[in-house]
């Protein structure tokens, strides 16, 4: 019955943290638009990489590479901590991908701030789908304080 006090515990504590993650990227957007209200109205007669497309293109690539990246860092953290029975490490493993998944929201705002790019909120999107995506999983939880044993 402790074992699953605990387990209840860890995968409450993991659901707020997704949770204020997915909370942040909404934050981001504000802090984006009331920094920068020109953005908020879309230019189409702009060209959809802004001014300077080469920076866009780099942020752009290293994004995506986050994202790729977290996924394979939490699944490998994930795995490490269910073999080893650690209920910190995985609790580390799912913020540390939903952390590198936020990267992707700072860089949009970089994007924002630093070339005035007007489609900004692509890379918040993704870093918001992304962190969607790492939400937490009871059977990790399970695996991790040995209910999947019962």
């Amino acid at each position: 019955m402790k074992n699953k006090t605990k387990s209840d515990e860890l995968y409450r504590t993991m659901f707020v943290i997704w949770g204020a993650m997915l909370l942040s990227q909404f934050l981001f957007l504000v802090v984006g638009y009331t920094s920068k209200p020109a953005l908020l109205y879309v230019d189409i007669s702009k060209p959809v990489l802004g001014a300077e497309p080469l920076p866009i293109l780099i942020l752009g690539v290293i994004a995506l590479s986050l994202i790729a990246a977290s996924f394979v860092v939490r699944k490998q953290l994930t795995a490490k901590a269910i073999g080893s029975k650690n209920i910190e490490k995985l609790l580390s493993a799912h913020i540390t991908g939903m952390a590198m998944a936020e990267g992707v929201s700072l860089l949009g705002l970089v994007a924002a701030f630093v070339f005035d790019f007007q489609y900004f909120v692509i890379f918040l999107l993704l870093a918001a789908l992304t962190i969607f995506l790492h939400r937490p999983k009871m059977a990790s939880v399970l695996a991790v304080t040995f209910e999947d044993k019962i």
